[in-house]
């Protein structure tokens, strides 16, 4: 296990709202770190088995053991063949957990994901996909592969109410701010919403607003949140300002 795990205090690495921290999450982010696919999975189980759900589990161990590798990460204190190697064990586990999450009814709502090219932004953008479609939307996730001239032609294809951007960098945003740009000028889905989080957005204040977004949160599950919200207003209504949505 690398030594770097915890701060210079001993302490577990905290940085959002999103690392709380708990015995169970500690040991599942070591046993990510040490690349311990078993013991990852047993945790999993063990977790479940004390009478969580897939949501809790995604909630409560896996954004924040991705949140947490991610910060560790932008610190230096892990190798970053331990974060890569973690972050792709985490993806996988999120799939498997994604399978239990409880269907609610579809609400007919066409909503396009796409992320940063980080592996932490793409996951969260994973975790958003696969909570937000078990809570009745259409998805189609993207990832990070997707150049902007490429996305704004998949949104006129596809046509959606919604597109969702989670961007971990710097360099992620002025790629976004183009699509963003095309689209308030040429219009090709009347009435389409963008929320835009994480990386980038959660650590610059009043980024979102500038570059035209219409909703922004910081973590999955307040994304999934202020896309409710976003939702329950008619499709030709303008946002009228950016909302976001935070976690008490």
């Amino acid at each position: 296990m690398p030594q770097a795990f915890h701060d210079s205090n001993g302490s577990f690495p905290h940085g959002s709202r999103a690392a709380r921290t708990s015995p169970a999450l500690e040991r599942f982010t070591e046993r990510l770190i040490a690349g311990d696919r078993v013991g990852c999975r047993d945790a999993l189980r063990e977790y479940i088995a004390d009478g969580h759900d897939s949501l809790d589990a995604m909630r409560e161990l896996a954004w924040p053991a991705c949140h947490a590798i991610d910060l560790l990460g932008r610190r230096d204190q892990i190798a970053a063949v331990h974060e890569h190697g973690a972050l792709v064990l985490l993806a996988q586990l999120v799939q498997r957990l994604e399978c239990g999450l409880a269907k609610h009814p579809a609400r007919c709502r066409h909503v396009v994901v796409a992320s940063g090219r980080s592996q932490s932004e793409e996951l969260a953008g994973e975790i958003f996909a696969g909570i937000a479609e078990a809570d009745g939307f259409d998805v189609l996730f993207l990832g990070g592969g997707v150049e902007s001239d490429d996305l704004y032609a998949e949104l006129g294809r596809r046509r959606p109410e919604f597109l969702v951007s989670f961007s971990a960098s710097g360099a992620d945003a002025p790629r976004l701010r183009r699509v963003i740009d095309a689209v308030r000028r040429q219009n090709p889905v009347p009435g389409l919403q963008i929320g835009v989080g994480g990386g980038v957005f959660e650590r610059v204040p009043g980024l979102a607003d500038e570059i035209g977004a219409d909703f922004a949160a910081d973590s999955p599950f307040e994304m999934l949140d202020a896309l409710r919200a976003a939702s329950a207003r008619p499709r030709q209504q303008a946002p009228g300002g950016i909302r976001r949505s935070r976690a008490a």
